[in-house]
């Protein structure tokens, strides 16, 4: 039954598991590969506005100056060290004004005026960005990847004086090929074996394919110019992580097997050698010792009317004895005397198990500190016990609050309370302190000159920024703090400083 049970474990939840690992590394992997593209598309665009807010393209485009050439195109030089291919001019309407850059079939640096046979590999560019500039309804500029005349990031952008007075002298396009280069450095900036093709005229490919036992590959499509065109995003990834889970499975399947066979031989062993002796000695045993076991008695031992039953039940006796006392021992221990709320031991051990938790689950956790607002006010009024009073019945409106299994809420100071909100983000865990908040107002509970308020900081670590406890803690009392300083009665969210 043991083995069965294991190879069901490895069959319904073990391998779907790990399969399911598989696929969010394949996802997270292209979310990666295509932040990098999408940073190489905005320092493309961020190249090309330096440019066209320069006050000497702006004149260039206004008296054709070739000094501005010389001085800031001079060959293939920036071509090369800029990763690009092509540098071209237009005039407001779209048309060519000055077109430079590398030609793709011969590797060479060619120059024109105008859409020439020498720039004739320029002309599927050019058909792109005028028809762009055509259809465009504002002076904007505009960014996007394409695919012909070979695969390229390409960015337009309105030429403008530097401090952005008059109206635009004209058009200025960048485009950055990519080619194996630039896929090798997108592999070393990433860390993945990444490749782009065109993918237009084939069969969309699937997200995640697993070629083989060590490699899988994950895919997508992203959207490019001309309309219609595609390309794919493809990368290769190890399953070295499956490989191991499973030998690790594998080697611990043996060792339980080989631990099985030997718990056996030992119980047949300790049934034939010992059994009979300790029933014989049982009663003389518990008498002596005064120990009672953490397990009951065995019903049928209970049931006997010899001696071992009479032993059976005066040690089950001891035992529930010995339960009650570690059940007080527990409740005084964890729970604060006066609201019956968790005290600052049980809160501590609660928050430490909840970050690690939702960390291994990659879910945020979320921190809700409370004050009564002038509560020291209100016993000076009151009285200590009406104070007492109060505390309770404010205990017993956050119980009803934070009733799920996993949350836990503890009194963490004298008018001080916490709240624990495992799997829970800081929007929805300042609707649920608002929420609290204003039903413990609608209690209308008197106070020296309103009724009885409280103030609240959620502060919330996400897995993207984790917090340890002290952090969280000291978080969520600053936006308490802040929220006190607002004027009390309000609940307020840890700032982003809060974080760092």
């Amino acid at each position: 039954m043991a083995l069965i049970a294991l190879a069901a474990f490895t069959r319904y939840s073990l391998m779907p598991e790990l399969l399911r690992i598989e696929d969010m590394q394949g996802k997270e992997s292209l979310e990666r590969a295509q932040r990098a593209i999408d940073n190489e598309l905005r320092h493309l665009e961020v190249l090309s506005k330096d440019w066209a807010a320069w006050d000497d393209s702006y004149r260039f485009m206004q008296d054709g100056n070739l000094q501005f050439l010389a001085s800031n195109i001079n060959g293939a030089a920036i071509f090369t060290d800029a990763n690009l291919n092509l540098i071209a001019f237009f005039t407001p309407s779209g048309m060519p004004f000055w077109l430079g850059g590398l030609d793709p079939t011969m590797g060479q640096y060619r120059n024109c005026n105008e859409r020439r046979a020498s720039c004739q590999w320029t002309r599927t560019f050019l058909e792109t960005v005028q028809k762009r500039i055509e259809q465009s309804t504002q002076d904007t500029g505009m960014t996007w990847l394409q695919t012909k005349p070979q695969m390229a990031l390409v960015s337009i952008q309105p030429i403008v004086r530097s401090d952005g007075s008059g109206p635009i002298a004209g058009w200025l396009a960048m485009a950055r090929p990519m080619s194996e280069d630039w896929l090798q450095k997108l592999r070393n900036s990433t860390g993945l074996a990444a490749t782009v093709h065109n993918a237009t005229g084939t069969v969309p490919p699937p997200s995640l394919q697993r070629i083989n036992e060590d490699i899988m590959r994950a895919s997508r499509l992203i959207p490019a110019t001309p309309a219609g065109e595609e390309l794919t995003l493809a990368i290769d990834l190890p399953r070295q992580h499956l490989n191991m889970s499973v030998e690790a499975f594998e080697m611990g399947l043996a060792w339980t097997v080989c631990l099985i066979a030997l718990v056996v031989l030992v119980v047949l062993w300790l049934l034939e050698r010992i059994v009979l002796n300790p029933l014989r000695l049982f009663a003389a045993f518990t008498h002596r010792a005064k120990q009672a076991d953490r397990t009951d008695v065995p019903a049928s031992l209970q049931k006997r009317k010899d001696e071992i039953g009479a032993l059976a039940r005066h040690f089950q006796q001891l035992i529930e004895f010995q339960r009650k006392q570690t059940a007080d021992l527990v409740q005084l221990s964890e729970h604060d005397p006066l609201t019956g709320l968790a005290n600052r031991r049980r809160f501590d051990e609660h928050l430490s198990i909840s970050l690690a938790t939702d960390s291994h689950l990659q879910q945020p956790t979320a921190l809700i500190m409370m004050d009564i607002d002038h509560f020291k006010a209100f016993n000076d009024r009151f009285g200590h016990p009406t104070g007492d009073t109060c505390l309770q019945t404010l205990a017993g409106v956050m119980s009803e609050h934070f009733d799920r299994a996993d949350q836990l809420v503890a009194r963490t100071g004298g008018e001080e309370f916490t709240a624990i909100l495992p799997g829970t983000s800081q929007q929805a865990a300042l609707a649920c302190a608002d929420r609290l908040r204003e039903a413990i107002e609608a209690l209308a509970v008197p106070h020296t000159d309103q009724v009885v308020t409280i103030s609240a900081g959620v502060a919330c670590s996400v897995f993207e920024h984790p917090l340890d406890a002290a952090a969280l803690i000291e978080a969520a009392d600053r936006a308490l703090y802040a929220a006190k300083e607002a004027g009390r009665n309000r609940v307020m969210a840890a700032s982003e400083p809060d974080y760092v």
